[in-house]
This record gives C-alpha cells, structure tokens and sequence, in this order.
C-alpha cells in the first residue's frame, strides 16, 4: 500500500535558529527519504553561484515576447518563487530522475518556465527566458546532474528541450526600475557555473511504501 506525506522544508537558517538558537551553526542532515527533488513537489532554486533565487516578479519584459520576465534575486525570504516541479507520467512523490524533461511551474500565477530562439534577453541579449500562461514544448526543461536522480542541495543544469541552451543567471547583468537589483535570467549556451541550480526551500512530496502486515 502506497501512503503520500507532505514535508514542508524552512530555509536551514530559519531551522536552525528555531532548534538550536540563534548563535548556533549546526544545520541540521536532510531526514532519510527526503533527499530527491520529487513530483508535485514545490520548491524554490537558489543559483549557485550568486545564491540567489528564481523569482516570477510578475513584471512584463518591455521588449522581446513580452511575457512575464524571469529573475533572480538574493532574498531567500522574497515571495513569487515557489515552483511546482511536474513530470509527464510521473506520480507524485516520485524521485525526478536525472535526465527527465520536467516543467517549472511558478505557484502564484501558474506560469511556466519558458523559452524561445525567437527573442533575445533584454540585458545581455542571450535567449530569452520568461513566464509563460500558455502550456506547450517551450516549456520543457531536462535536468542534468552526475546522480541517478536529483538530489536536493546538490548543484544541477536544466537544458531546454527546443533550443538546447542552458538556463543562467547571470550576477553582473542587473535590472533596474522597478525590479532593481533583480539578476537576469536567460538562456545560454555554455553549462558553466553561471547554469549551476539547487533546489533548496519548499514542499516536498514523498512516497513510500508500506507493506500490510
């Protein structure tokens, strides 16, 4: 019999301030059966490099598609960047495994993740990488990474389906008014550490299994 469990996760300073103190620098293992980014799971992705996270401000490029622009900011608190990982054919709870083609839906406005060959990024005009209302093949994204499934806390790249390039972000391309501060986002075609992603905070599915006795 198969039984499905939430697990909300609290950033790992946000844990260890509430079980150890404030003063404390003990963070605390991921729990055995909690170590994979999963089906159904909501999660947000911190760029490795800059430790900045994948937001949806829900402000509209001014140029190119002009869909709903994609940053990233270092706010691990800020709001609109939740994602909800879904996998054609998948279950929820269902390790991701390394190699699937996944969608990254954002969970306040039900956006994908998306990209397209046909409009450049507006800062360092690489290929475009927005929010997208709409459900097609732009969406799709396969995750690459060293395990045989992905691991939270561990660094992976997300390669578009359509156009083979990276998703980046990149530090020294910045946005103003009336996103100031946020990092670009976009496509690019080198998997270097400007591609490199970790699913940190979120909620996290699991399955397991019971036998009846």
């Amino acid at each position: 019999m198969h039984v499905y469990s939430v697990f909300v996760l609290l950033s790992a300073l946000g844990i260890c301030t509430a079980l150890f103190g404030s003063n404390s620098n003990v963070v605390p293992e991921l729990e055995k059966g909690w170590e994979h980014v999963t089906t159904g799971s909501t999660i947000k992705l911190s760029h490795v490099k800059s430790n900045a996270r994948l937001m949806m401000p829900q402000v509209s490029y001014g140029t190119g598609s002009q869909q709903q622009a994609i940053t990233a900011h270092v706010d691990a608190a800020a709001t609109k960047g939740l994602w909800r990982v879904e996998v054609k054919d998948s279950l929820r709870g269902q390790p991701v495994l390394c190699g699937a083609q996944i969608r990254l839906i954002n969970s306040d406005t039900d956006h994908g993740l998306h990209s397209h060959s046909a409009h450049k990024s507006p800062i360092s005009s690489n290929q475009e990488v927005s929010g997208y209302d709409g459900r097609d093949t732009g969406d799709l994204w396969t995750v690459e990474c060293s395990q045989e499934k992905w691991m939270r806390e561990t660094p992976v790249v997300f390669k578009h389906v359509d156009t083979s390039k990276y998703l980046l972000s990149l530090p020294n391309k910045k946005f103003g008014q009336p996103i100031s501060g946020h990092q670009e986002v976009c496509a690019g075609k080198s998997a270097d550490s400007n591609a490199q992603w970790m699913a940190l905070e979120g909620y996290y599915f699991s399955r397991r299994s019971n036998e009846a006795k």
